[in-house]
């Protein structure tokens, strides 16, 4: 059975405060690359890969975010509704410090996807966390992973964390050629592109359909699944009921909703 990680215990947000952008990258046309630095990114514990971090920014007319109390999600009585959105801590550079996400560039209209693809060097933005949404299973024999863009930055985040010799395979969903990244796994990984070419995001069954048809390998299973919550539990399902493979909590989690999935589709099942 795998140890239990710290992380699981302690308090969420363990940090609050406002970051600063110090540098922006475009990795691919519809992913950019955001660094953050300053004091409310010092000291994070960074005990497992592909760690979630809560970015906060100013209710309408506001210049700065209310930030929540330390050690809780709860926010000032007197705080207008803030606008919070969960993200994948890529990679963690604790002595300078810097923290680094990758945005999705949805062309959607959301105020993230807006901040991602007009943000600029030396704004500022809340923050919160960090949360896990992986734990190392030190006694699986190979780790599955499974997501859309929304996920290739845990999955990324993720095989750069595995130890070297222990086998990874990690399908990923990404809207074209382009969206692929040049990934530098630690760990013995299979890494398999699955491209919608002009299907929509979220309602694409190239990804499921792959899935079925592979061959997984025998063993003790570590099994992570993100992406849009729809597509997930269909993952999940197939995973679980079909092949039989143990699905617990934090390893099949909805990240976001197609404006068509039903509302009582839960963002994080297990």
């Amino acid at each position: 059975m795998a140890a239990a990680s710290a992380a699981q215990t302690r308090p969420f947000p363990l940090h609050t405060g406002i970051a600063t952008v110090t540098a922006v990258e475009r990795i691919t046309p519809q992913m950019a690359r955001i660094t953050l630095g300053g004091d409310a990114v010092a000291g994070y514990p960074n005990e497992e890969p592909g760690e979630i971090l809560t970015l906060i920014w100013p209710a309408e007319g506001a210049s700065d975010p209310v930030l929540p109390l330390k050690g809780t999600w709860r926010f000032p009585p007197e705080a207008p509704e803030q606008h919070a959105r969960n993200y994948t801590i890529r990679a963690y550079d604790r002595d300078t410090p810097a923290l680094t996400i990758d945005v999705v560039l949805h062309g959607d209209g959301a105020i993230a996807s807006r901040w991602g693809g007009s943000v600029q060097p030396g704004d500022r933005i809340g923050v919160a966390g960090p949360r896990t949404h992986f734990i190392t299973d030190p006694e699986a024999d190979y780790t599955l992973l499974v997501g859309d863009e929304t996920a290739l930055p845990s999955i990324a985040a993720t095989l750069e964390r595995l130890p070297a010799g222990h086998h990874a395979l990690a399908y990923i969903e990404v809207a074209d050629a382009d969206e692929r990244q040049d990934l530098e796994p630690r760990c013995d990984a299979e890494i398999t592109w699955i491209h919608r070419d002009g299907d929509p995001a979220g309602c694409c069954p190239k990804l499921l359909d792959i899935l079925r048809a592979a061959t997984l390998p025998d063993g003790r299973a570590k099994v992570w699944v993100a992406g849009e919550s729809l597509a997930v539990r269909a993952l999940r399902e197939h995973l679980r009921d079909v092949r039989g493979l143990p699905i617990g909590p934090m390893q099949a989690i909805g990240y976001w909703k197609h404006r068509t999935t039903p509302d009582d589709v839960d963002a994080d099942e297990s």
